[in-house]
């Protein structure tokens, strides 16, 4: 799953670049700039950033304190894992709180967002709560291998960490 939420949120930065460089020609090149393409990156940057953000997750490519690693023993190291994997959680259940909550407002209230392009808050706020959801279930995936002891899986990243 977290393969196809990539696969779209790849799609949907390409999608984000075509708008913003056709603006770029648009109002450099032809002094015509474009009255929508500002407010639809805004749009695609919430759903890449939601469809994006367990993929990341499951890839260790979030923020991680690792310097202790080297210098700490397997058991020591597993326990950490688990704290961590546990905080990711707690974390991720009062962002999810807090977004279904707007996303909930944003369906009651029916309210359009202020920008140029009327578009209804509700068909951008959806998508945060899906990504939230798949981000808890990724978290609870690598807590319950850290707890079982199993190995991450392997890094896909072509950098080394």
């Amino acid at each position: 799953m977290n393969r196809l939420f990539l696969s779209a949120a790849g799609v949907l930065v390409v999608l984000l670049l075509l708008i913003m460089a056709y603006d770029l020609v648009a109002r450099n090149v032809f002094d015509a700039p474009t009255s929508w393409a500002l407010d639809f990156a805004r749009f695609l940057l919430v759903f890449v950033f939601f469809l994006a953000v367990a993929p990341a997750l499951e890839r260790g490519a979030h923020v991680a304190v690792d310097v202790l690693e080297r210098y700490l023993g397997p058991a020591t190291n597993r326990a950490l894992r688990i704290v961590a994997r546990t905080f990711i959680l707690v974390f991720a259940a009062f962002l999810m709180w807090q977004i279904c909550k707007a996303t909930v407002d944003a369906f009651i209230d029916d309210d359009l967002f202020p920008t140029y392009v009327p578009v209804k808050q509700k068909y951008v706020y959806w998508i945060a709560p899906l990504g939230m959801l798949q981000f808890m279930l990724t978290g609870l995936v690598l807590l319950g291998r850290a707890a079982l002891g199993r190995a991450e899986p392997p890094d896909e990243k072509p950098m080394e960490r």
